[in-house]
């Protein structure tokens, strides 16, 4: 070797020293490699745990719109039932003769209360359906304890004290049913799917 080829400083120039400054200059590549490596496979692993949270958040998401849907069951059905939705529903009807009935009309009004019946009619279809359900089950009384506590307003007590049992039992049943009934409100986006 001469004076002018490259030597590592404290290796001289033999050839098993020049193989061990190779094998040490290539190490920190596949060194590189392998964390690249590992960091895409975490990233994986990440993503798909973030995909898996959201489609559980999703889940929960859609059994508290079914709780929603059901507390405020009657409330919605009495908005459909007495709100105002022609001119001549309005109490000051001579006040607005003035205004032509495409202006008292406002457009979301009228979509906001056919989107209210077709949800009262969804609900109720699913309500027979979770009905149908529990009766084929022998299980008639976890519905009727539903329906108590969400159409009559009873409290878990209340149930409880009807059917003999405990109140976490009422609670048991009322969470139970509500799972069904969003799968029938909602289908498959109320199933966790990993």
């Amino acid at each position: 070797m001469t004076d002018s080829e490259p030597t590592r400083a404290g290796y001289g120039t033999g050839a098993g020293r020049a193989r061990t400054w190779m094998r040490e200059e290539v190490r920190p590549v596949k060194q590189t490699e392998a964390l690249e490596e590992v960091a895409r496979l975490a990233a994986r692993e990440a993503l798909k745990e973030h995909e898996k949270q959201l489609r559980r958040e999703k889940r929960i998401k859609v059994f508290q719109n079914t709780k929603k849907l059901m507390e405020n069951y009657n409330r919605i059905c009495q908005s459909v039932e007495e709100g105002v939705a022609e001119l001549s529903d309005m109490d000051n009807g001579d006040e607005l003769e003035e205004f032509t009935e495409e202006d008292i009309f406002i457009n979301s009004i009228l979509k906001s209360k056919l989107r209210s019946i077709v949800m009262i009619g969804h609900i109720d279809k699913c309500l027979k359906l979770l009905e149908d359900e529990e009766c084929r089950k022998n299980t008639h009384e976890k519905y009727l304890a539903f329906k108590y506590f969400y159409l009559d307003g009873m409290a878990y007590e209340s149930i409880a004290e009807i059917y003999g049992y405990g109140e976490r039992t009422a609670r048991r049943w009322i969470t139970e049913l509500t799972g069904i009934l969003s799968v029938y409100l909602f289908g498959a986006d109320a199933l966790m799917l990993d």
